[in-house]
């Protein structure tokens, strides 16, 4: 046998088991390619502006192609894709009769036949609960035809939270500003509006802050919170401030009264009570010093007379105040000789015995007003006596 017709023959049965080979150990790779979306039907067919449409097809959550829009006739939808095969969608404002198509990555789909959009009822308003409450009171409106609701409103000022939660209620938060009167729903069919009034009442006060936070008796504090119209009492750490005046809504400004400790300060409305988070701190009272000048002039036989004065004018160190006359002893030291009190206009005069020294006026320091206010002692220059 001819060499190469055998190595010939080899080869080819190598060449072939090499090829099985690969046969049994490549593994066949399989690309899936995203299918474009289908609808097959919908339900209901028809309904007014706010009905929910389930729709029915295929290839809705193919990734990558997610589903990007739903249309009415055009007009686009809020929906939710809630399968592979299923979404619910909302018939949106301003629909009109026509196809609903399905858009994703891949194309769009579009329904065989056509979504007829009905004439939304006129809604109803039956009645509401309750039908009183303060400014945030949430509150549940029931009646008929909700569904699609654009407005809802209290005494004409509009709630900007509320929620549809059937065609048959609806729950709506009082809006500020909102005062008493009827409560009115407006949907793409028309509006609604209550028999009876919603009754707006006040809202509990709060506080937000007040400056300065320390001061002693007589500070003026003003207070920043809400809801203070009408306000009856404002205390500090429970005494009474006897006085205070509510400046707004939202303002207040009140004397630390006398007795007042360190602690909350609170206000007082017809709707309830704030009280601080944090506490008005009371100082010890700095009093007003006053400082005075004493004079003192000497006649013949003795007559001693003179004035006080309180440099800044307050009348009170002046008038009815205790004025010692003094005569210098001849050892050293000063003794009392006589005792006068200051008229209206400050002035004293007073007979003393008529004897020869030296002599001085003297009016002591004085607390007045509770120690809010401390007349300061002065004494007079001396004055030298002789026959």
């Amino acid at each position: 046998m001819p060499m190469g017709n055998s190595v010939g023959r080899r080869t080819a049965r190598v060449s072939a088991v090499l090829l099985i080979a690969l046969a049994v150990t490549i593994p066949t790779i399989e690309v899936a390619f995203a299918a474009q979306p289908t609808i097959t039907s919908f339900n209901p067919t028809s309904g007014p502006i706010g009905t929910s449409v389930e729709i029915t097809g295929s290839g809705f959550t193919d990734a990558p192609s997610n589903v990007t829009a739903v249309t009415f006739n055009g007009t686009a939808a809020t929906f939710t894709v809630d399968s592979n095969v299923q979404i619910t969608a909302i018939v949106p404002a301003g629909a009109t009769d026509g196809p609903i198509a399905v858009t994703d990555s891949e194309g769009t789909a579009t329904s065989a036949t056509n979504f007829d959009v009905t004439p939304s009822p006129l809604p109803t308003i039956t009645s509401f609960t309750p039908n009183s409450g303060p400014i945030g009171t949430s509150v549940v409106i029931t009646g008929t035809g909700f569904i699609g609701a654009t407005a809802v409103t209290f005494n004409g000022t509009a709630a900007t939270a509320f929620t549809v939660n059937s065609d048959t209620q609806i729950t709506a938060t009082v809006p500020t500003g909102a005062t008493d009167g009827p409560i009115a729903v407006t949907t793409p069919g028309g509006t609604a509006t209550s028999a009876t009034n919603f009754d707006v009442t006040p809202s509990a006060p709060t506080i937000a802050s007040f400056t300065p936070t320390s001061g002693p008796v007589g500070t003026s504090v003003v207070i920043t919170g809400t809801e203070f119209t009408g306000a009856t009492a404002v205390t500090f750490d429970g005494t009474a401030a006897t006085s205070f005046t509510v400046d707004s809504a939202t303002q207040i400004t009140a004397t630390v009264p006398a007795g007042a400790t360190t602690g909350p300060i609170a206000v007082t409305t017809p709707a309830g009570i704030a009280t601080s988070s944090t506490n008005f701190t009371v100082t010890p009272t700095v009093p007003d010093e006053h400082d005075r000048t004493v004079t003192l002039a000497l006649r013949r036989h003795l007559v001693a007379r003179g004035s006080v004065t309180a440099l800044d004018g307050f009348d009170d160190c002046e008038s009815g105040v205790t004025v010692k006359i003094q005569r210098r002893r001849p050892g050293g030291g000063w003794a009392t000789v006589a005792t006068d009190q200051t008229n209206a206009n400050g002035v004293y005069r007073e007979q003393i015995a008529d004897r020869v020294g030296s002599y001085r006026a003297v009016a002591a320091r004085t607390a007045l007003n509770g120690g809010d206010d401390i007349c300061l002692k002065d004494r007079s220059p001396r004055e030298r006596h002789r026959h």
